[in-house]
């Protein structure tokens, strides 16, 4: 399956992309393609998998549809952004403070659709 090439096309084409990792479930990496080193895209993925649980289960508890179809974070000098591909694996993309989440977001799309399409 070519998901580092997925990864590597979206990091590549997305100003300020600095990695990006597809995972399972359970917060294991099953590709990445990164600027920044191995450990920290794993690490930033496996944890940001631990919010994207918690919000499908709390939004699940309180209004009934766990349906998250995107979540972004922003700190002072990263953003990240967080995309189901399906209930069994996300993405995560690590930006630079300077990208433009609008556009990501589109590029995010094509790459979750990509991703889906190898299944």
């Amino acid at each position: 399956m070519p998901f580092k090439a997925i990864l590597k096309d979206l990091v590549e084409r997305v100003h300020g992309a600095q990695g990006a990792i597809l995972l399972d479930w359970e917060g294991e990496a099953v590709d990445q393609y990164a600027y920044i080193s191995d450990y920290d895209i794993k690490f930033i993925g496996a944890h940001t998998g631990i919010i994207l649980h918690s919000l499908r289960k709390r939004l699940k508890e309180e209004l009934g549809d766990d349906d998250v179809k995107g979540v972004s974070i922003e700190m002072g000098t990263k953003k990240i952004v967080i995309s189901p591909v399906d209930k069994d694996y996300y993405a995560v993309v690590v930006l630079s403070h300077e990208a433009a989440l609008g556009m990501v977001r589109h590029e995010i799309e094509a790459t979750v659709k990509a991703i889906r399409e190898q299944f």
